[in-house]
């Protein structure tokens, strides 16, 4: 990677209004694309060393989590920071203040019952040292004139804009996680993402309304641009201060390729956990993904619908091991079971459960079923979740397969257990003849076409890769696993 290309420091926005914020302190900009489209400006800020990349996401805490996963695979930065608007959830918080999320709630955990929500809080701190630079920026600010008051306040995030302080949602907060003093819709996709891929993150909001039913009165006042630039303002003072300290370069950094096809090759984890400051040698290629042909490949146990519930169609990975590995004790299935189960978004109230030869977490609900993480004794590492649908069935979306792959790779690959040499994974989409070949923005459909009539699209085990080149290269192994299931549904 050049330096040109590079970038120590990635900055995350969901609006327009908010990267137009950002974006106005970066020159020298240069476009940067991700392999699966997201895209990036490369640029400077005036009279620091280091470069910072910034992109628009979207609303929501799933494309916040896909867009910190693409960042790292990219750049490899060493912080990330979400900076938006925010609505207000405390009283002493006006229009145009900005809030340093001192740790981010992802409220929409728990579980209902006659007695009430009992919470199951999902919280991520913020990075330590981005904090204190944080706290030190803010009493520079305050000796600007007219600068607007900078808070240390937890922020809630859940994929529902709150415009009311009595709706039940309202209560929910106050009840649970009262030392939340703004609400928004991505840092907990971000925070999480930015945990398991373990890099530093830190969350600056700008308060554009107060969450209390006139959010559309004050947007059309016009309060966002200033929440957004206030918020940028001081981000951006944070940044300067973090791209003069002094920070090692991760050894997996420099110069893999000037390509943007190759820079994939060296990305780093989302969703799951990852190899931290351990570096491996990469190949001399890094595109050169080390497939071995089996000569007997192994059963592969493929994921078999025996309840009787009415479930959606689901894309299923499976990381066969390859040679001898260690078994894990069954003693340890408990405790794997529960690290399983939260891997998956507290939300989704898993079930954990074991027997003699396996540890499971599994989602069953029509909501967000079927969607599961196992792991055998035998180190068979498996994970499985529901394909986007609408009333007319699922669709196969290479890109968001691609993606979803990616992170369940990851996740599985990030397990504390012991580690086979290689791996032959396997994929698979069950319910196939449901499913169609489109995109994701073209859901909801109002018509459908071109249904299979094979119950499961499966891409067998006959295939092994290194287990270094299933970590280090990610989304490439993503890529052409996505592309041999699409072959099967392209030629139906």
């Amino acid at each position: 990677m050049s330096t040109q290309d590079g970038a120590r420091v990635v900055v995350l926005t969901a609006l327009p209004v908010e990267y137009r914020a950002v974006r106005a302190h970066v020159q020298d900009r240069v476009r940067r694309s991700h392999p699966r489209g997201t895209q990036f400006e490369v640029g400077v800020l005036p009279g620091v060393d280091g470069r910072i990349a910034i992109a628009q996401l979207g609303k929501g805490n799933i494309d916040a989590a896909l867009g910190v996963d693409h960042a790292v695979e990219l750049f490899r930065p060493s912080a990330i920071l979400f900076v938006g608007i925010a609505g207000a959830l405390h009283d002493d918080l006006r229009i145009g203040d900005v809030v340093v999320a001192v740790k981010v709630y992802a409220y929409q955990g728990g579980m209902e019952t006659d007695a009430g929500l009992l919470a199951r809080p999902d919280a991520h701190d913020a990075d330590h040292e981005l904090l204190q630079l944080a706290q030190m920026a803010a009493h520079d600010h305050y000796e600007l004139p007219d600068a607007p008051p900078v808070h240390f306040r937890a922020v809630a995030a859940g994929d529902v804009v709150l415009n009311s302080r009595t709706r039940p949602l309202a209560k929910q907060l106050v009840s649970h996680y009262n030392d939340a003093g703004a609400i928004e819709m991505e840092s907990a996709g971000m925070a999480r993402a930015c945990h398991v891929c373990r890099v530093p993150a830190l969350v600056v909001r700008g308060i554009s309304d107060r969450a209390d039913g006139e959010k559309e009165t004050v947007d059309a006042d016009g309060w966002q641009p200033l929440a957004a630039r206030n918020a940028a303002d001081f981000a951006v003072a944070v940044i300067r201060d973090y791209l003069s300290q002094p920070h090692e370069v991760p050894a997996a950094q420099p110069e893999q390729s000037s390509t943007v096809q190759n820079i994939i090759g060296v990305g780093a984890p989302a969703f799951g956990a990852m190899h931290g400051d351990v570096h491996i040698h990469a190949p001399e290629d890094p595109l050169a993904l080390e497939w071995r042909t089996l000569s007997r490949p192994p059963p592969v146990p493929w994921r078999k619908q025996e309840n009787h519930t009415i479930e959606h169609t689901a894309l299923e990975l499976h990381l066969i091991p390859v040679g001898d590995v260690a078994r894990i004790e069954v003693r340890r299935l408990p405790g794997l079971a529960d690290t399983l189960a939260g891997l998956l978004p507290p939300e989704m109230s898993a079930k954990s459960s074991t027997d003699e030869q396996a540890a499971r977490a599994v989602v069953t609900g029509h909501e967000f079923g079927p969607r599961g993480l196992l792991v055998s004794r035998d180190g068979v590492r498996s994970a499985w979740e529901p394909l986007p649908s609408d009333r007319l069935g699922a669709i196969f979306d290479d890109d968001w397969v691609t993606g979803r792959l990616a992170i369940a790779l990851r996740i599985l690959l990030d397990l504390d257990l012991p580690r086979a040499a290689r791996y032959a994974p396997a994929v698979a989409v069950s319910k196939a003849w449901m499913v169609t070949v489109d995109s994701i923005g073209n859901l909801p459909r109002t018509h459908a076409g071109g249904f299979g009539r094979t119950n499961i699209a499966q891409v067998p085990a006959e295939e092994s890769l290194p287990a270094t080149h299933l970590e280090r290269l990610t989304g490439e192994v993503a890529a052409e696993l996505t592309a041999r299931l699409a072959a099967i549904f392209r030629r139906r």
